[in-house]
């Protein structure tokens, strides 16, 4: 039998997500890219395509009718978009396709939440020894599969567990049906009095607060917290899953929130050289690394693989020019996802800041212990009260929260899926080279990135013997284009002698 979950509302993240695609913000979309060794199998897509439709990626919205209730998830009522191309991709514009697809848009309010894609790839020139002809007569050497899905319906732990259930065939988790009629509006108003009653409970707690700030001489209200290389660090997986794109349960607008400084001292000022204008379009590369010497490396200094790479994007940082000789606030979704767990958003962010010496000297161990605390520290309650309820900013309309201030981007973030389940590795069928994850903010301006502080993001997926590293490059004034990247990047992996292969 199906997964089947109760009336399904939209959470805070998912609610902020949406509002992204109506608004003046960019949208966020995930993606999946997967390289195959031979050309894709249609008829396995068609299955899983199939398979992803009867799940919990395939679901549309619900407006409430009653004000300050929130929003429901319902099936989406639509075909799956699936696009089996017959034009053929030549090796070396594999990353230019892939962030075409990326390109595309989404609309989850109607149920097109998500697109797979397909091509098979052939040899930038003359056809090699056993290789098959593609549709206009390049030898094929592989196939190319893309899915994309907005953020609103899916973050990376609910991405994968609807395509490991598509593609083993496993019960999918199904999206309610929502209710009608009158049953609807007392569903909706007993949702709004919910809202309303967080709210109510948010003001109290303010109010006792604020008397017991006017009782307190402020002396007292000083406390100093340690500084992380004061933490004892606790054992924790460092290979835990997190997620692309990465949300908050202290965000008042936007659900990618890290604070970090955007001062100008820390990096080219707003107005200074590099990417302008509506057309810039954020760099991405995507890079294939043999596991075993990335593996290698990390152990040579006293890290994991992880942490290799949480140190590699931190290190990108100063690269490009950011926090100079200062320390680097790196931020690392995390998953809470539970057992058939239907919400659309389920990732909360621990933070971690590394100072400018251990990058310099590439101390892996510092930063292990580093991760290890913060992992642990998700989820724990911040003290004092929230400065807004996310309750009330949920109820506000579109025209009330695009004047709220925008928390800042992230300076690095950096998701690592690891080794995903084999049914994520093996979704599209065939023989998989190697996956590759990242998510995208589409049509995002230099002016957007620049008013929320620019940064780095970096997904890390590992499948047999490939890492694949991505990264958007979200900081028009530092990584102005394409070329700037893939010199950073190449750059830091010849510092840590790791032979690389750009798609």
């Amino acid at each position: 039998m199906p997964n089947q979950a109760s009336e399904l509302r939209l959470q805070f993240a998912d609610d902020m997500f949406l509002r992204r695609h109506d608004g003046e913000a960019s949208p966020a979309v995930n993606q999946v890219l997967w390289r195959l060794d031979g050309p894709y199998d249609a008829d396995r897509l068609r299955e899983l395509a199939e398979g992803l439709a009867a799940g919990s990626l395939h679901r549309r919205v619900v407006r409430a009718r009653v004000p300050g209730a929130r929003h429901r998830w319902a099936p989406a009522g639509t075909l799956p978009v699936l696009d089996l191309q017959t034009a053929t991709v030549a090796e070396s514009a594999v990353g230019a396709w892939a962030q075409a697809q990326a390109d595309l848009p989404l609309d989850p309010a109607r149920g097109r939440s998500w697109r797979l894609v397909a091509a098979d790839v052939v040899a930038d020139s003359g056809a090699g020894a056993g290789v098959a002809a593609g549709a206009d007569g390049g030898s094929v050497v592989g196939g190319i599969v893309s899915l994309t899905c907005a953020h609103a319906v899916a973050d990376g732990a609910a991405l994968i567990d609807a395509l490991v259930r598509a593609s083993t065939r496993a019960d999918p988790i199904v999206v309610p049906a929502p209710e009608r009629g009158t049953r609807a509006l007392l569903a909706d108003a007993a949702d709004a009095a919910a809202q309303a009653a967080a709210v109510a409970r948010w003001a109290q707690a303010r109010a006792r607060q604020a008397a017991r700030g006017r009782r307190t001489p402020p002396a007292t209200l000083l406390i100093e917290a340690p500084a992380p290389s004061q933490v004892e660090p606790v054992e924790t997986p460092d290979t835990s899953l997190v997620e692309p794109v990465e949300t908050s349960d202290t965000s008042l607008v936007e659900p990618v929130e890290t604070p970090v400084s955007t001062s100008s001292t820390n990096g080219a000022a707003e107005g200074s050289a590099g990417a302008g204008g509506d057309r810039w379009r954020a760099p991405v590369l995507h890079l294939e690394l043999p596991a075993d010497r990335v593996a290698q490396v990390a152990a040579e200094h006293g890290g994991t693989p992880n942490t290799w790479f949480v140190a590699f994007l931190a290190r990108l940082v100063h690269a490009t020019g950011r926090f100079p000789g200062e320390p680097v606030p790196v931020a690392l979704p995390v998953s809470t996802r539970g057992e058939d767990d239907p919400r659309a958003n389920s990732t909360k962010i621990a933070r971690v800041t590394i100072p400018a010496d251990v990058l310099a000297t590439r101390d892996l161990g510092w930063v292990r212990a580093a991760t290890k605390e913060a992992y642990t520290a998700v989820g724990r309650a911040e003290p004092g009260v929230s400065p807004v309820p996310l309750e009330l900013v949920q109820m506000l309309p579109d025209t009330v929260v695009s004047k709220l201030p925008q928390p800042p981007a992230a300076a690095a973030l950096a998701s690592n899926l690891g080794t995903p389940p084999e049914g994520y590795t093996q979704a599209p069928g065939g023989a998989v080279r190697a996956v590759a994850t990242l998510s995208h903010y589409q049509g995002a301006t230099a002016a957007e990135l620049r008013a929320a502080g620019g940064g780095l993001v970096a997904f890390c997926t590992t499948v047999g013997h490939a890492t694949v590293l991505s990264v958007a490059g979200l900081d028009p004034d530092r990584v102005a284009d394409a070329d700037t990247l893939r010199d950073l990047v190449l750059a830091e992996t010849d510092v840590w002698q790791i032979p690389a292969e750009p798609w």
